[in-house]
């Protein structure tokens, strides 16, 4: 069972949700909160796999509140949480940080109802719900990177994963990495693999993020 909890300041659509998660085999419903401060408690309570995170609610925010659950201490043989944002806009600064922050994706309040099933699925699977490309623009247009360079973050690459590193960053697919770095799109998948893991990165959105906030790539 995959199990989520549900943040949103809006009883009807926490209400909705929940009719949804029951509906499906392998999708649970741990817990649900009105506010950030409840999501945080929740989530050490409750220890979802996936938090679907309102963004706009009074108090702690769910910008704020991501951060805490991606950075508070885990169990051992334990997680932190994948966050999927929620939000109105697709192309909005909260969503850029709440990227920046950790979230794996975003989805909208008006998505269909499969798509956020699969959406929860996806994360869950250590995928992201938002194309990188999508992340990079995003990025892009609602944040600047740092002024000075950070190469040293990527030094433990090597010299191929740092090229592979760098087209990810711009948001490239794995064929166009591919095609550009003259490899077989394996052989990038498999690079990919060791990047997220030697940066402690959890997919393709977050190696954007980490490349912009760095000032990697501009």
């Amino acid at each position: 069972m995959i199990r989520v909890l549900v943040v949103d300041d809006q009883e009807l659509f926490r209400d909705g949700i929940a009719m949804l998660l029951e509906s499906q085999p392998d999708l649970e419903l741990v817990a649900s909160a009105a506010t950030g401060e409840e999501a945080v408690a929740a989530a050490e309570a409750s220890r979802p796999d996936v938090v679907l995170m309102d963004i706009r609610m009074p108090g702690l925010d769910g910008l704020s509140a991501t951060e805490r659950l991606l950075t508070a201490p885990v169990p051992p043989g334990g997680a932190a949480p994948r966050v999927i944002v929620v939000t109105t806009f697709r192309r909005d600064e909260a969503v850029a940080r709440a990227i920046r922050a950790g979230a794996s994706g975003f989805v909208t309040k008006d998505a269909h109802p499969e798509f956020l099933l699969a959406a929860i699925r996806t994360v869950h699977a250590g995928q992201a719900v938002i194309a990188p490309a999508a992340t990079f623009d995003l990025l892009a247009r609602f944040s600047q990177p740092v002024r000075e360079a950070r190469p040293d973050l990527i030094a433990a690459l090597s010299p191929r994963e740092k090229e592979i590193f760098l087209l990810a960053a711009k948001g490239l697919s794995n064929a166009e990495i591919a095609a550009d770095a003259f490899v077989e799109e394996t052989t990038v998948k498999t690079h990919v693999g060791s990047i997220l893991a030697k940066l402690g990165l959890r997919s393709r959105v977050q190696v954007v993020a980490f490349a912009w906030e760095h000032g990697l790539v501009g």
